[in-house]
């Protein structure tokens, strides 16, 4: 060919595409992030602070005020309560009486949803193209498979989405930052990140070179003021103080530390701080400054608190499909099929008939409770730091717990750890806190015991740690599941009661010990069968 430009011929085979059309590769992309993502909005709801939302919901509409004190557990009873997210459990809990269980799985694909769109609109008004915008929503929902649930940060992460869009394409009016700030500082604590993106785009045109937003000082002014516009007022702020003073919890709660690859919801969050760091250095040449600098300090921060995800999700996902706003497919191709494998565990361990999967409340066992309320309702009982939320919501308003899910008893969470790992520390705390029983988890954690027949011979036998922990002379263990036990002082619980529900020779864990003592004559068989037919349908799920 003569000239300077050469042309390739088009072979036979090569496909004719129209300008504007999508090719079959590129619509199966597509269809595939779009794929994932719907299988993530579809998890149930797993989160156990829902139901202490509902109860304080529920509460406010019945007296018509916020709380200031707590009310719902007999341990902090009394004590002063900022509820900064007021508002969105009134909304949670008129959702739940309007459509159940069901209604509030819809919420909670409703909420995400509207956490990502903003981050499409940013992508769009860069020209990203529909497979970046794809892959974009891919990379964010992995980041979010940790927060795929329904939960007030939700709520958080759609408005600091949208405030990010806004101040990318430059956009700032006081009027916009005292509305919203007004509405979100009423949801959920987390506005204070949007203070963060004030300072973080106030400062990019001195340091970073990026370009001014005209009016952002009035707005973040006009923000300042609509965030004093609850009924708290600056004592609000004194929420953040209240959960930095409790630098422990990270050890005691999963969500409050690291995201760890032992645990499969986590590990697409890690992938995704991955990819996005992979593509900042990548294409640090073309990174939008100020974008980049938000996913920076928001990466390290979901990398030290995988609570920070949902946020690092709309600022990493915006910023590598920005500098890779026509990405190739054969690359993205292999980005989804790498996040289907990191999805292959949890996927396999959600329960897809469920609008409410119970692995971290122990429904069956509260539920027993709420049936023999009677008795049970009259005593202080223990319960673990997840499960006072759901058992308070189901006991209904007037019953006390232990302890929920709210920052008031974060400082409980070292006591607790402390007794259950010393010698004599259950009986400790049972006397320091006035305890009448206790729910706890049902651990599958065997000890070794030495049991002396009458001949003088010895036996070692593996038995669970509850027999140790809870010695039967003062303990009856009257209700138990592969997920709870329910252990009640015999001397504060009435004899009748506990002679009917009580569970003797049949404990979990303790096959062992039982066949001994059934072999050698020690058991009575008909009451032993009688345990067993009791435990069989006191141990039936639970249906909404």
């Amino acid at each position: 060919m003569h000239g300077l430009h050469q042309v390739r011929a088009r072979a036979p085979s090569d496909p004719i595409i129209p300008k504007g059309s999508v090719s079959p590769k590129e619509g199966a992309i597509r269809a595939w992030a779009y794929a994932l993502a719907l299988l993530v909005l579809g998890f149930p709801v797993f989160s156990p602070d829902l139901f202490w939302h509902l109860s304080a919901g529920r509460w406010i509409l019945a007296h018509a005020q916020v709380p200031r004190f707590d009310s719902f557990s007999f341990t902090a009873a009394g004590a002063p309560w900022i509820d900064f997210e007021w508002l969105a459990q009134i909304f949670f809990y008129g959702v739940g009486a309007a459509g159940g269980e069901r209604g509030l799985w819809v919420l909670k694909g409703v909420l995400l949803m509207a956490a990502f769109v903003p981050v499409d609109g940013l992508l769009r008004d860069r020209r990203a193209s529909p497979l970046a915008r794809a892959g974009a929503l891919a990379l964010w929902t992995a980041a979010m498979v940790p927060q795929a649930d329904l939960r007030v940060d939700l709520a958080s992460a759609a408005f600091f989405a949208w405030l990010l869009r806004r101040l990318e394409s430059a956009r700032a009016s006081f009027l916009f930052g005292f509305g919203l700030f007004a509405l979100w500082s009423n949801l959920h604590a987390g506005f204070v990140l949007g203070f963060f993106l004030y300072a973080l785009y106030a400062l990019a045109p001195r340091f970073l070179g990026a370009r001014r937003c005209e009016g952002l000082a009035a707005e973040a002014f006009g923000a300042a003021l609509g965030s004093l516009l609850n009924p708290y007022g600056i004592r609000l702020y004194s929420v953040f103080l209240a959960h930095a003073s409790e630098p422990a919890m990270a050890r005691f709660v999963m969500e409050w530390g690291p995201p760890n690859w032992h645990h499969a919801f986590q590990v697409p969050l890690l992938a995704a701080l991955a990819v996005t760091a992979a593509a900042a250095v990548s294409a640090r040449g073309r990174l939008p400054r100020t974008l980049a600098a938000a996913a920076l300090v928001l990466g390290l921060a979901a990398a030290a608190s995988a609570r920070f995800g949902a946020y690092f999700a709309s600022a990493g996902a915006a910023l590598v499909f920005a500098a890779f706003p026509r990405p190739r497919a054969g690359a993205l191709a292999a980005g989804l099929a790498a996040l289907s494998l990191m999805l292959a565990t949890p996927l396999i361990r959600v329960r897809w008939c469920a609008a409410f999967q119970d692995d971290y409340v122990a429904r069956r066992a509260v539920e027993f409770i709420v049936r023999e309320r009677a008795v049970l309702g009259t005593l202080r009982l223990f319960n673990q730091y997840e499960w006072g939320g759901y058992l308070g919501w189901r006991m209904g308003e007037g019953y006390k717990v232990f302890g929920d899910g709210r920052y008031l008893f974060h400082g409980q969470l070292p006591e607790i750890q402390k007794a259950l790992v010393t010698v004599g520390g259950i009986a400790a705390l049972a006397e320091r806190r006035g305890l009448d029983g206790f729910l706890m988890k049902n651990e599958r954690v065997l000890l070794p015991s030495t049991r002396v027949y009458p001949d003088g011979s010895r036996r070692e036998i593996l038995r669970p740690w509850h027999v140790f922990t809870f010695p039967r002379e003062r303990w009856a263990l009257v209700y138990w599941d592969d997920q709870a036990l329910l252990f009640l002082d015999r001397a504060k619980t009435p004899a009748a009661w506990l002679a009917a529900h009580e569970y003797r020779w049949l404990r979990p864990g303790d096959e062992r010990a039982l066949q001994d003592a059934v072999s050698r004559g020690e058991v009575p068989h008909g009451p032993l069968e009688a345990e067993r037919a009791r435990h069989v349908n006191a141990d039936r799920p639970v249906l909404e």
